[in-house]
């Protein structure tokens, strides 16, 4: 009898092991951080997705299989992304949209971290800065986009979402 009872746990425990291992994940969201670089007058972005999310993004939005931080990456995938965060991703200070680049990407187990910058921002200028972040939210309904912003040892967090996408930070 308890040999039979601990086979039973041994094999419940091996199934919600095997769940919780899945490629798929529950929830959707995006983690980004923006501080302001002193020394480079800029705005230094990091945004983080997972990289199935992308994948479905690009497959969903532009039909390619893009790969994302593999091998076998399409050699379209940055450009669309590109473009992409161009339409979904934005920073204004004092209501002025912002230029920004992104310089490049890195994978970081199961998403991917793109570097961004925007250049030729002075601390003195900035007594705003707003920032719309709707990456995703036009495939997922319930993707949550979390902003941290640090400016001038100012710290703000926000959770954006697809009824709320974009956060102001003033600064004092």
């Amino acid at each position: 009898m308890r040999c039979r009872y601990f086979n039973f746990i041994t094999l419940g425990c091996f199934f919600l092991c095997l769940l919780s291992w899945s490629g798929t994940h529950k929830f959707y969201l995006s983690v980004t951080q923006v501080n302001y670089s002193e020394k480079e007058y800029s705005l230094q972005i990091t945004s983080r997705l997972f990289i199935d999310d992308l994948n479905s993004l690009m497959l969903e939005r532009y039909s390619i299989d893009a790969h994302f931080e593999t091998k076998d990456q399409h050699p379209l995938a940055m450009q669309y992304i590109k473009e992409y965060f161009q339409k979904k991703f934005q920073l204004k200070v004092n209501g002025k949209a912002l230029e920004y680049q992104i310089l490049g990407q890195k994978r970081d187990t199961d998403k991917v971290v793109f570097f961004i910058e925007a250049t030729g921002v002075y601390l003195t200028d900035i007594q705003e800065l707003e920032v719309y972040n709707a990456l995703l939210t036009d495939l997922f309904d319930k993707q949550q986009n979390v902003v941290h912003l640090k400016i001038n040892n100012q710290k703000k967090s926000f959770l954006l979402m697809k009824d709320k996408p974009s956060g102001l930070l003033k600064l004092d």
